[in-house]
């Protein structure tokens, strides 16, 4: 069964101190310096760390919603940048069916000799019979049953799953199954697509034994290195957050259908969101939204309980 749904950001900033946001929002391009929004002035350290403190909260109603339905596998939904794929092969949809990966802790702005190996266990036999019943229902998608990161081999799993999975499973005493959406390197799968892709999961799910919740990481609206790297696009964020409130997610397959630079870089991601709330059909309860320049991301975070809630 498929019952209780996550999602959230997954930016680097999240995950380190108030004292490196600066470093990590100075990482913008030169030639976007001087036309930064002026709402970006108004974050202060002292508002920097109340940001913290929000993502910290968030990220416990998230981990306690896990803890409370007791799941026996994590599908996590989510984008690699670089990491696993490179230009000898870059899937539309992957999903991961073997026993185990590894990812980095800390983020891409730590240097390496500071990050240590995590191992992420994997449920492998039920990512085989959704590889299997996905394929079946007409999903072109490539199953990869052997860990070996071709685009950055020693960062290991995409930061997708490496910095927010720790936050919402701890112990890492979960087992996951990866499923991996190219949502940043075009050409990208249509809106449609992927919420075409969360009701197959659903309806896959549906009257399986095993209890499992299914993660959406990335996004919002968010182009770190693009041209709009440090601006957030606020009303798009709301936008899509009211329609999940509203368990509207058919009004999000209009996404994508027009070209926007507010809608390239990282804003794709929003297909995570797209698929989970496919999969539940029902309302989110919205936890938190931090448009956060420092952190170059339209910050946000959501659940759908389980039905019976």
């Amino acid at each position: 069964m498929l019952e209780l749904g996550l999602a959230s950001s997954h930016a680097p900033a999240m995950f380190e101190p108030a004292e490196r946001w600066p470093l990590i929002y100075s990482a913008i391009p030169e030639y976007t310096k001087a036309s930064q929004p002026h709402t970006a002035q108004l974050e202060t350290p002292e508002v920097i760390r109340g940001y913290i403190a929000r993502i910290n909260a968030a990220f416990d109603v998230l981990a306690a919603q896990l803890r409370a339905y007791r799941p026996d596998a994590l599908l996590v939904v989510g984008d690699d940048q670089g990491d696993m794929f490179d230009d000898s092969f870059n899937p539309t949809f992957c999903l991961f069916t073997g026993e185990t990966l590894w990812g980095l802790d800390g983020t891409p702005y730590r240097p390496l000799a500071e990050r240590r190996r995590v191992t992420f266990r994997c449920h492998a036999e039920l990512a085989r019979l959704l590889h299997k019943e996905l394929v079946r229902r007409g999903f072109d998608l490539v199953s990869s049953a052997v860990f070996r990161p071709l685009g950055r081999p020693e960062h290991g799993v995409s930061h997708a799953i490496a910095q927010p999975v720790p936050r919402l499973v701890p112990d890492l005493d979960v087992p996951l199954i990866p499923l991996f959406i190219n949502e940043y390197f075009p050409p990208l799968p249509s809106a449609a697509r992927c919420h075409a892709l969360g009701l197959a999961l659903r309806d896959i799910l549906a009257p399986r034994p095993e209890r499992v919740a299914i993660y959406a990481s990335g996004g919002l609206s968010h182009d770190p290195f693009g041209p709009r790297a440090g601006w957030i696009d606020e009303p798009l964020d709301r936008w899509v957050l009211e329609r999940l409130a509203r368990n509207d997610s058919e009004a999000l397959t209009h996404l994508f259908t027009f070209d926007s630079d507010t809608l390239r870089g990282g804003t794709g991601e929003i297909r995570a969101w797209i698929t989970v709330a496919a999969a539940m059909q029902r309302p989110a309860q919205v936890v938190d939204y931090i448009p956060a320049h420092h952190a170059k991301t339209g910050l946000a975070f959501a659940y759908w309980p389980p039905a019976a809630a």
